[in-house]
């Protein structure tokens, strides 16, 4: 084999391999941005007393202790998805495909998210394995959060869609703690939903979704995704991993048959 040859073997495999990683990215399509609505919701329950009944090892005498019952309000901040045309399936590495959810809230004030399931959290393989709300078989999602804001409180809230699936990776040295790794498209957030703590919440049990908003619902202008630019610099390093591992495998073929000339 000549040189010309040699040369014109490895710009192939290079192509083919960049065209490969083109083809996988695009093999997902991007799912549609959440329609969703937030509220707060109360399960209240009451405590009932307790009586228990000791013996003093010393004076034999009977002890009686009444511990007086208490109300708990059990308030929480509801969040119920649209849900979008999909049908879960599995690819052709065996992959199960399904579309997720996450939500991310901040202080109407304040330009800082939390994100409820974050993807770079550590899991623990002892049973805190979440990769955020799978969408049901319903119509709806619905996730939730404490709602531990103060009364009058103003708080921020965004959704995002992810189609795709989730492998574990597991960082160096580490064999109880892992990381989720997503693979597929992004939707990017939502319009922002601010919820005011305080109002009056739903009471238990709520009622049926529908796709009016909730009152205590005031839209808002949306940010920019951070998502989208965290998706489209994993694409890249994939690509660039790929395109030079690629490239080492090729120089060393063209090495290597130079020197058998």
């Amino acid at each position: 084999m000549n040189k010309r040859a040699t040369i014109l073997l490895f710009v192939v495999l290079t192509l083919s391999s960049l065209l490969t990683v083109n083809l996988a990215l695009a093999a997902i399509p991007k799912p549609s941005v959440p329609e969703f609505t937030v509220k707060l919701v109360a399960h209240p329950y009451d405590v009932p007393p307790t009586t228990t009944t000791t013996i003093d090892q010393y004076t034999g005498k009977e002890i009686v202790t009444t511990t007086p019952g208490y109300h708990v309000e059990n308030k929480s901040i509801e969040v119920t998805i649209k849900n979008q045309p999909f049908t879960p399936y599995t690819d052709a590495d065996g992959n199960e495909v399904n579309i997720y959810y996450n939500v991310r809230f901040k202080g109407h004030f304040t330009t800082v998210w939390t994100e409820l399931y974050p993807e770079t959290q550590h899991r623990d393989v002892f049973g805190y394995d979440s990769t955020g709300p799978v969408q049901s078989s319903s119509g709806y999602t619905i996730t939730s959060c404490p709602a531990d804001f103060p009364d009058g409180a103003k708080v921020d809230f965004q959704v995002e869609a992810r189609e795709g699936y989730h492998t574990q990776c597991y960082p160096f040295m580490a064999i109880l703690f892992f990381t989720w790794v997503f693979t597929g498209e992004y939707s990017g957030w939502s319009e922002t939903q601010t919820l005011t703590i305080g109002e009056t919440p739903t009471p238990s049990p709520a009622t049926t979704p529908t796709q009016t908003p909730s009152p205590v619902i005031t839209p808002t202008p949306t940010s920019t995704s951070y998502n989208e630019l965290q998706q489209t610099e994993q694409e890249m390093i994939i690509g660039v991993a790929i395109a030079a591992a690629v490239i080492i495998a090729g120089l060393g073929l063209l090495i290597y048959l130079i020197k058998r000339k």
